[in-house]
C-alpha cells in the first residue's frame, strides 16, 4: 500500500501498489498540514507524522483518530519493535510503545544531531560536541556516553547494535553497547554518505571524488568489491529487504538504480529528492515525482505501473499495512491483482535458519539474496534466542509456502505478533 497524505492537510488516501489504484474508504480521519513522515508501525497501526510547529502527531490509521504525542521536537525516530522515540529542544525523551506514552525522568547529555531507535526499547544517538559523544539510553537507566571520530554522515544498522561514522579516511564502526571495540575501515577516498542492508551486514558508502560505491563487510570489517555508478553519489537509499539502492547524483537531478544481488547499475530516473521520496516499497515498486505526478514503476525494467495526477504536492509512504477487511483497490475488471488482495494474509515470513553465529547467518542471507530472494538477518530479541534468516514480507500463504518449499531445507512461516 502507498498512503497519501496532503501536505496542507486534509483527508489521507490509500492506493494499492503497482498500479496506484485508490482504495476508497481504506483510510478515515483527517490531518492538519505535515512537514514530514516520522514511520509506519504496521502492527499497532499508527502512522507517526512531524508539523512544522515541531508537533509529533501519532495517525490511528484504524480509527482516523490523530493524537498529539509531543511537542517541541527537534528530533523524532520510529525504532525496529515499534517503540517511538522523540527529543524536545530541552533535551527530555517522551517514547510511546504498545499505546503507552512515557516520559523519561533523565535527560539527554544534549540535543541529538542523529537519532536511531534500538532493541530493547533503547534510542542511540550522536551529540554534537568535540569530539562528538555516542549516546546510549533506556527509560529505566541513566544515559551512558562514549567519545566518537568526528565526521559528516552517521548511519546505523536497523536494529541499532552497530554505528558507522564517516570520517576523513575511512568509515568507523562502534557498538553503542560498548560489547566489542570500535574499529575503523581504511577507504581510498573520503566518504560521504553511508547506508546500512537491512540486516546489517553490509555498509554501502558513498564517496567524494571516487566513481561508485565502496562495501564494507561488517563482520570481517574490511572494503569487500564495489558498485560501479556513472559519478559520485551524495544520498543513498535501501528498499526495506535490500534489493535496489538508489544514489543520487552530486550533479542533477535524478536516481540511479542499483540491483544490489548482482551489484549493478541498471538504470536512472530524472526526479527531485526529498525527504520520502523517491523510495523503493516492500514488494519492489519504485514511486517517485515526475512534474506535478506521482509515479510507481519497476525498477528492473523502467516499465510505468501507474500514475497519481497531481500527487506530487503531497507526502507518500508505503508499507505492507493493510486496512481490516480490505477489498481489492481496483475496479479495472478483477486482475490479478485483485485476486490476490481478496486473499491476502500477510505480511508473512519465512523464516529459514536460526543460529547464535551472526557471521553464518550472514552468509547465508548473502547466498539467498544473489539467488533472488528477499533474504535478511534478525538479531535475536533476547540474550537466549539466535540470529534468524528470513525471506519476505510475502502477502499470502500459499506465496510463503511456495518460496518455502523451493528452499529444500526445513522452512517456518509465521507473521509478526504471533
Amino acid at each position: 500500500m502507498a498512503i497519501r497524505l496532503p501536505a496542507q492537510g486534509g483527508a489521507p488516501r490509500l492506493y494499492r501498489l503497482p498500479h496506484l489504484a485508490e482504495v476508497t474508504g481504506g483510510l478515515r480521519g483527517r490531518i492538519p498540514p505535515v512537514d514530514r513522515v516520522v514511520g509506519l508501525d504496521p502492527e499497532s497501526e499508527f502512522l507517526f507524522l512531524a508539523t512544522a510547529k515541531q508537533e509529533l502527531l501519532a495517525l490511528d490509521l484504524g480509527s482516523g483518530r490523530v493524537d498529539t504525542v509531543a511537542t517541541g521536537i527537534a528530533q523524532a525516530v520510529l525504532g525496529p519493535d515499534g517503540t517511538l522515540y522523540a527529543v524536545d529542544a530541552k533535551r527530555r525523551v517522551v517514547s510511546l510503545s504498545r499505546r503507552t506514552r512515557f516520559t523519561w525522568p533523565h535527560p539527554l547529555a544534549g540535543v541529538p544531531r542523529d537519532l536511531f531507535g534500538s532493541s530493547d526499547q533503547r534510542l542511540v544517538a550522536v551529540i554534537p560536541q568535540d569530539p562528538p559523544q555516542l549516546l546510549t539510553a533506556a527509560a529505566d537507566q541513566p544515559p551512558a556516553v562514549r567519545p566518537i571520530a568526528a565526521g559528516s554522515d552517521v548511519a546505523a544498522t536497523r536494529w541499532g547494535d552497530l554505528v558507522a561514522v564517516a570520517s576523513d579516511s575511512g568509515v568507523a564502526l562502534y557498538d553503542p553497547l560498548g560489547r566489542r571495540a570500535a574499529a575503523f575501515v581504511r577507504l581510498a577516498d573520503r566518504p560521504r554518505a553511508l547506508a546500512f542492508s537491512p540486516s546489517g551486514h553490509r555498509i554501502y558508502v558513498a564517496r567524494r571524488a571516487s566513481l561508485g560505491l565502496a562495501v564494507i563487510d561488517r563482520f570481517e570489517r574490511r572494503e569487500l568489491d564495489g558498485v560501479a555508478l556513472p559519478g559520485p553519489a551524495t544520498t543513498l537509499r535501501l528498499d526495506p529487504l535490500g534489493r535496489w539502492l538508489l544514489a543520487r547524483p552530486a550533479l542533477g537531478d535524478s536516481a540511479w538504480i542499483v540491483d544490489l544481488p548482482i551489484k549493478r547499475h541498471t538504470g536512472a530516473v530524472g526526479t527531485t529528492w526529498q525527504t520520502d521520496l523517491p523510495a523503493v516499497s516492500p514488494d519492489g515498486v519504485l514511486l517517485f515525482r515526475r512534474g506535478a505526478d506521482l509515479v510507481a514503476m519497476r525498477p528492473d525494467s523502467l516499465t510505468e505501473t501507474g500514475r497519481v495526477n497531481g500527487g506530487a504536492a503531497d507526502l507518500w509512504v508505503s508499507s505492507t499495512w493493510l486496512p481490516r477487511g480490505s477489498a481489492p483497490a481496483s475496479q479495472a475488471g478483477g486482475d490479478a491483482l485483485a485476486a490476490e488482495a481478496a486473499g491476502t494474509e500477510g505480511p508473512l515470513y519465512v523464516q529459514v535458519s536460526t543460529s547464535q553465529n551472526p557471521e553464518w547467518s550472514g552468509r547465508l542471507a548473502d547466498d539467498l539474496a544473489r539467488a533472488g530472494l528477499a533474504a535478511r538477518v534478525l538479531p535475536p530479541q533476547n540474550p537466549d534466542d539466535g540470529y534468524r534468516v528470513v525471506l519476505g514480507p510475502y502477502a499470502t500463504r500459499a506465496q510463503a509456502e511456495a518460496i518455502g518449499r523451493k528452499l529444500g531445507r526445513p522452512f517456518w512461516i509465521y507473521q509478526p505478533g504471533q
